[in-house]
């Protein structure tokens, strides 16, 4: 009873305290957790909001700059006498004013000294520094953001320097579409560090919010907040990450790095106030844990003596029927009533006879066991006389057999199971159980450990061979199957099993070179030591090849393209898994091109899993069979749909560029500067959707503009000419004959006359 009680308040204690020690390191890291993502949340909503208000920003500025105003008249040479053009222009920048957050806006001609701005038509020594400009012109991007102090302005002619503005400011170099080191204008937008700051979100719980320059200085941040140590600063100025977490001076700071415009976003919170929660935790988690234990202590002490009462009964039973009072005096309950039960396990012969009738599935599971490799040659050889496997010492060896291929018999592959398992009843009704340790599936795999008569190796294998032989030969009459049989080496450790088994599969795997309906040795493999660490090289070009042929939606050169990738690898003579390796980079290429095309891999193979039937292949030609019958040809199709409809719009909008432009200078390089595409690329479309040249079809509606003036208006030859952008009349009078069979003024009084 003593003993039951304090074995009791032990286990009491223990789940206890190791329950409120994990309820409070939990409930402490949630907190933290929790806290920091409140800090991350808050952190990516201050980032987006202020840069969606630079992005707005910057939109503006290029739709500005882009405009037909701007681009006729930025570089002129502008005078005050111009007035009409700076209103205009002046506009414009009064339009930006209305984007959120920005303060002011400057418009500046470097080649002929003149700014527009708030203060109007200025030039522009006056009030910006020359250094300041040299350093905007120098900057390798045409548009940027700065922050920090920008710069400083001149007053009058006296050149008074006024003290740099701490604000947020965006330069755009012009021209933008000629990159170049010595711009011809400025466009300058300052930014209201006020407003941007009113959009940072404070909040107590979560920390001040900070905004820190790619030079390391804070420049904006909510309001209220205090200033940021040195040491903090030094830490924000040397991140290497994108972004993450650390602490230093007491404080928890959550940052991210911007890849917009490298500015690193911070928010920094107390640590002692992060921990405030945890610490009223710990007390209450304290409390908790001492009532629970006196309440369950309480509980035990009273569990405990009526746990013991019914042991005391059975005790005082047995004392009073076995006569051994004297005995049991000196043993405590529990050791007497074990001597008692012992006489129970002295049936344990009359137990196993009763389980013979289970001996099979015994022995089958203990085969099981001994391929995995989980049993003891100990526990092995004890086992051996039960279920009367073989006595030790004799050679043994694995034989595993697969079925080759499905798809040229009258099995499916739902059949493929059902086949294993009569292969399987098949084996062992062939072999007599005296020349056979078991035979068990595992796997897709028919696997069955062999016993020879004799101890010789060499006799061992040609003994395996012939069964294997006589095996594949039944297995083919009776089913009409074909299926390969690979050989492990001879053993005679039943330790062994494992890694025979092991070699058996690693025979059964050069199947991919040697082919299909064979039987292999492990002995016989020919493993070079330098093809599987040159397997896989030099076979990106084929690859590219592939994925090239499927970009175009070429059936015939995907086909041929793959064909030629999959000979290259069997040149390498590489085994299975990196022959199976290989064929999973190709599907990830393909994976990944469908998904540049905004497409689903897994909707164009009729949602099947890709990755569940890839792994159920076992030899080259399934994988081979697979790739060109299930998995290339609706990628095939889906790309000729986006390559077709690609090519009808691009024709379209050439088409319409010659019907709206055809008495300018029109060439493939216009449009393609036009429709951002090369030259080359935009002529094979037109010719394959119209079916002639771009210069044929632009030279034949030319004419058909011709042929409509000559008949209908009273125009010169000569003007008809220079409407069409011929430089003179002989060449467009050439080109009209040429098409027509007459000259212009042929054709124009043919039907004068008509």
């Amino acid at each position: 009873m003593y003993r039951l009680l304090v074995f009791t308040l032990l286990l009491v204690a223990a789940p206890v305290v190791s329950i409120g020690m994990i309820s409070y390191y939990i409930a402490s890291k949630d907190t933290e957790q929790k806290v920091n993502e409140g800090n991350t949340h808050m952190l990516l909503q201050n980032q987006m909001r202020i840069e969606q208000v630079l992005k707005h920003v910057e939109m503006g500025a290029v739709q500005y700059v882009s405009s037909s105003l701007v681009t006729d008249h930025l570089y002129d040479d502008l005078t005050p006498d111009d007035f009409v053009t700076i209103t205009d222009l002046a506009k414009g920048l009064y339009n930006l004013h209305s984007l959120s957050g920005v303060a002011d806006t400057h418009l500046v001609n470097l080649e002929h000294d003149w700014m527009i701005s708030n203060l109007g038509f200025t030039k522009v020594r006056d009030y910006l520094e020359p250094d300041l400009l040299s350093e905007y012109s120098g900057n390798p991007k045409n548009l940027f953001w700065l922050a920090g102090g920008t710069g400083k302005k001149r007053g009058g002619s006296t050149e008074e320097e006024a003290p740099a503005r701490e604000t947020v400011r965006m330069v755009v170099k012009l021209p933008m579409i000629a990159p170049s080191s010595e711009p011809k204008a400025l466009l300058i937008i300052d930014m209201d560090e006020q407003k941007l700051e009113s959009d940072m979100t404070p909040n107590e719980q979560w920390g001040n919010m900070y905004v820190v320059s790619r030079e390391g200085l804070p420049f904006l941040t909510n309001p209220g907040s205090v200033d940021l140590t040195d040491n903090i600063l030094i830490h924000l100025k040397t991140l290497t990450n994108s972004g993450g977490y650390f602490e230093a001076d007491g404080m928890a700071v959550n940052y991210r790095v911007s890849p917009y415009n490298q500015w690193t976003y911070a928010s920094i919170n107390s640590i002692e106030s992060m921990t405030k929660e945890s610490r009223k935790i710990a007390v209450i988690t304290l409390n908790a844990c001492l009532i629970i234990f006196v309440i369950i202590a309480a509980g035990a002490y009273y569990g405990s003596r009526r746990m013991y009462s019914p042991f005391r009964r059975l005790f005082l039973m047995m004392e009073r029927y076995g006569g051994e009072a004297a005995v049991s005096r000196q043993q405590d309950e529990f050791a007497y009533i074990e001597d008692r039960f012992n006489s129970l396990f002295r049936t344990r012969k009359q137990l196993q006879t009763q389980l013979q009738g289970q001996r099979g599935q015994m022995r089958e599971f203990f085969v099981l066991k001994l391929l995995m490799g989980q049993i003891t040659e100990s526990e092995f050889t004890y086992k051996s006389e039960t279920y009367g496997f073989a006595g030790k010492g004799r050679s043994m060896g694995v034989l595993t057999l697969q079925i080759d291929a499905l798809h040229e018999t009258r099995f499916t592959e739902n059949d493929k199971e059902l086949l294993l398992f009569a292969i399987n009843n098949m084996v062992g009704e062939l072999i007599p159980s005296s020349g056979m340790l078991g035979n068990v599936l595992l796997d897709q795999s028919q696997i069955s450990i062999l016993i020879s008569d004799s101890d010789d190796p060499d006799a061992c294998k040609a003994f395996l061979h012939q069964t294997a032989a006589w095996i594949k030969t039944r297995v083919y009459e009776l089913l009409q199957l074909k299926v390969s049989i690979g050989i492990s080496r001879s053993f005679t450790r039943y330790t062994d099993a494992n890694h025979a088994y092991t070699e058996a599969l690693e025979a059964l795997k050069r199947r991919i070179s040697l082919g299909n309906d064979i039987i292999l040795h492990y002995d016989d493999m020919k493993l070079g030591s330098g093809q599987r660490s040159s397997a896989c090289v030099s076979l990106e070009h084929f690859e590219d090849d592939v994925i090239h042929a499927l970009k175009v939606g070429d059936s015939v050169s995907t086909a041929g393209h793959y064909d030629r990738y999959v000979e290259a690898i069997m040149e390498k003579e590489i085994g299975f898994n990196d022959f199976q390796m290989v064929m999973l980079q190709l599907v990830n290429r393909v994976y990944r091109l469908v998904n540049e095309q905004e497409g689903s891999l897994h909707s164009l193979v009729r949602n099947q899993s890709i990755l569940n039937r890839f792994v159920k292949l076992h030899t080259a030609s399934e994988m081979t069979a697979w790739f060109k019958q299930e998995f290339l040809p609706p990628i095939l199709e889906y790309m000729r749909e986006r390559v077709d409809r690609q090519y009808i719009n691009i024709a379209h909008e050439m088409v319409q560029l010659i019907h709206e432009q055809y008495g300018r200078d029109l060439t493939l390089d216009t449009c393609a500067e036009r429709l951002k595409y090369h030259p080359v690329y935009l002529s094979r479309v037109f010719k394959k959707e119209i079916g002639v040249t771009f210069i044929d079809y632009l030279t034949d509606y030319r004419m058909k503009m011709a042929k409509s003036w000559l008949e209908n208006t009273d125009l010169k030859i000569t003007e008809i000419a220079g409407r069409l952008n011929y430089t003179n009349a002989t060449g467009f009078i050439r080109t009209f004959r040429k098409l027509t069979g007459m000259t212009p003024g042929q054709y124009r009084d043919s039907h004068s006359s008509g």
